[in-house]
């Protein structure tokens, strides 16, 4: 078997797993660059080619190297478990340990600065950094989102999204600005079947890429003159909600966390409410 065709056979295997479009993405463009250092004879594949291939690599920062050597972990670990290399040279590289720290997001006040940097005739790009600004989805849900996955009933108006491990689950939308512009925009596009967030000229193709997604905030952000990822919009949603005294159990269902030490990680309060809380104690004991 040729390298590639057993990276086809890994990444048809990855989707019947039901991975997320954008993780095999991320694993095709990885490994398709990992398999040109691959001998001819997949048996042959040893330590020194897996070396090699990360040699090229020392210029990345830690978190894109570790995401590179989950890759190729996972693909070496899956040609080994199917017979196709008699020993896994993984195990003889050190992996790169990430930080799993998160740096605080920009304000709200900064963050509505890059949404106003938005054209007024460009409404798909504001509903969707909108979307997950104001509900703390991942851009990925966002962009899976169809007409058929939005309830607007009056005074609860929600979404119902697919995030991950195929898990469903219902986000309110609460914020009355959200709302307003969603209804503007189902019916300036007369939407009434199909992806929410539409790619091409007059957003009539399918879905929205997050490559061209991520792009384009990206471009908001320049113009802006301020720092922040998209990720952060999500991040920027949950301390906003730590910070005004919502429960960590609510913000965990909100932003579908499966474990509750992911959703502790955005639990970074300000000092102001830190010292409010303290004070509010102390009052209680006087």
């Amino acid at each position: 078997m040729t390298p590639q065709t057993a990276l086809e056979q890994f990444l048809t295997d990855l989707k019947n797993t039901k991975k997320s479009p954008q993780t095999i993405r991320a694993y095709r463009s990885d490994l398709n660059s990992f398999i040109l250092f691959f001998p001819n004879d997949l048996t042959q594949l040893d330590v020194s080619h897996v070396r090699l291939f990360f040699a090229q690599h020392q210029q990345l920062k830690p978190a894109s190297a570790a995401r590179k050597q989950s890759s190729v972990a996972s693909f070496i670990q899956w040609l080994y478990r199917h017979e196709l290399i008699t020993d896994n040279p993984m195990l003889k590289i050190d992996r790169i340990h990430v930080d799993q720290a998160l740096s605080l997001p920009p304000s709200r006040q900064a963050i509505e600065i890059i949404l106003k940097m938005i054209p007024s005739e460009q409404l798909r790009d504001l509903l969707l950094f909108r979307l997950v600004f104001e509900t703390g989805m991942r851009i990925s849900e966002a962009l899976s989102l169809y007409i058929k996955d939005i309830d607007l009933s009056l005074e609860n108006e929600h979404l119902t999204v697919l995030g991950k491990g195929q898990h469903k689950r219902t986000i309110l939308l609460d914020d009355s600005t959200l709302v307003a512009l969603l209804k503007r925009y189902l019916r300036n596009q007369q939407y009434h079947s199909g992806p929410l967030l539409r790619a091409h000229k007059n957003y009539q193709g399918g879905s929205l890429r997050y490559q061209s997604a991520q792009e384009k905030w990206d471009q908001y952000c320049q113009q802006a003159g301020i720092e922040c990822t998209l990720h952060q919009l999500r991040h920027a949603h949950a301390t906003e909600l730590v910070n005004d005294g919502v429960s960590l159990a609510t913000i965990r269902k909100r932003l579908g966390h499966k474990h509750i030490q992911t959703t502790l990680r955005y639990a970074q309060l300000s000092d102001e409410t830190a010292d409010d809380e303290i004070r509010a104690w102390r009052r209680k004991k006087t």
